[in-house]
This record gives structure tokens, C-alpha cells and sequence, in this order.
């Protein structure tokens, strides 16, 4: 597998891997992403911020993230426990992980370990000394995942574009 930054030649391919984790999100029975988010302009958004990042499996994009290092304001106030690092998003010393998502094809397959494998990469390379990433409290599948790559539950954060959907997030980082 190989990680590298998309463009905007990617980006339809990555709308099908989000309608992908829209459906695989669905049969969980969860409303995140069930109300149109993240639509075709956030992707455009990561993707001309330089943010938005593939994992290929021999040539073919099998899955998608966000990864960026500019802060993220719904981690400054974190419930039930607290971040392994100190700094707010006034003056970020981590990354930040969103909108991971798998080809339905290549579930099972690791590709998503080495979406956040990846992430610990770049963060490295910032000088980050960590990783955060949120998902919603039903996604077990995802908590999972990100406790066998070696995330700490930290608590619960509140996102701001929950579109009516639960704006509870289970909040994890990892040190780098």
C-alpha cells in the first residue's frame, strides 16, 4: 500500500469511497454522515488546502482521509476526561484526522491502519507531537481500529456540523 496526497483528479474517487462509509455507517444503525456531510465542497476544500491524503493498493485508491495541522476549535473543550497533550487550536502541537473512509472492496484489508499510520507520518514530519481523531460513540468499528493502532479513549468533545445529527463525539489521540 502506498499513502500519498490527493488532487483534485482524485476527488471523484473519493466520493465513492464516502458514499461507501456513508452506507457502511448507515447499517450501523448511526445517523453521522446520514445528512449529506462531507458533501463534494468539503472534499474540494481539503483537497486545495492540501489536506486531504489516499491510501493505493497496487495503483487503485482504496481509501481516504483528512489530515491536517492547523488546529480544530471543537477540541479546545473536551468532557470526561482530557487530552494527552495541553494545546488548543490557538496554537495547535497536533494533527488532526477526519472523514476516513474505506472502499466497501477493500474493508478488512488494512487500509485504514495505514490511513492512520500515515497520519502519524505527516505528524512527525510537522513536528506534531500528536495525532487526534474523533468518531461517533456507536461507531465501534472505528474505536476499535484506532485502539489497535494505539489511540487513547481521551473523553467527549461536541462537533459543530452535526447537521442534526448526535453532535457527541468519542475523542482519541495518540502521541507521536
Amino acid at each position: 500500500m502506498h499513502f500519498r496526497k490527493a488532487t483534485e483528479g482524485d476527488i471523484d474517487r473519493i466520493m465513492e469511497i464516502v458514499a461507501d462509509g456513508r452506507a457502511a455507517i448507515r447499517v450501523l444503525g448511526l445517523d453521522q454522515w446520514q445528512g449529506g456531510y462531507p458533501h463534494r465542497g468539503v472534499i474540494e476544500g481539503d483537497v486545495a488546502r492540501g489536506e486531504s491524503y489516499l491510501v493505493e493498493d497496487e495503483g487503485v485508491v482504496v481509501a481516504t482521509a483528512m489530515v491536517g495541522f492547523s488546529g480544530e476549535r471543537d477540541y479546545d473543550r473536551i468532557r470526561e476526561g482530557a487530552w494527552l497533550t495541553s494545546c488548543t487550536s490557538d496554537d495547535p502541537c497536533y494533527g488532526v484526522v477526519h472523514r476516513v473512509a474505506t472502499a466497501a472492496e477493500s474493508r478488512g484489508r488494512g487500509a485504514a491502519a495505514f490511513v492512520m499510520a500515515g497520519a502519524e507520518e505527516l505528524a512527525r514530519e510537522h513536528g506534531a507531537a500528536s495525532v487526534r481523531v474523533d468518531t461517533h460513540p456507536g461507531n465501534v468499528p472505528m474505536q476499535r481500529l484506532l485502539e489497535r493502532c494505539g489511540y487513547v479513549r481521551c473523553g467527549i468533545i461536541l462537533i459543530g456540523h452535526a447537521e442534526g445529527a448526535t453532535p457527541e463525539r468519542v475523542a482519541f489521540e495518540k502521541l507521536v
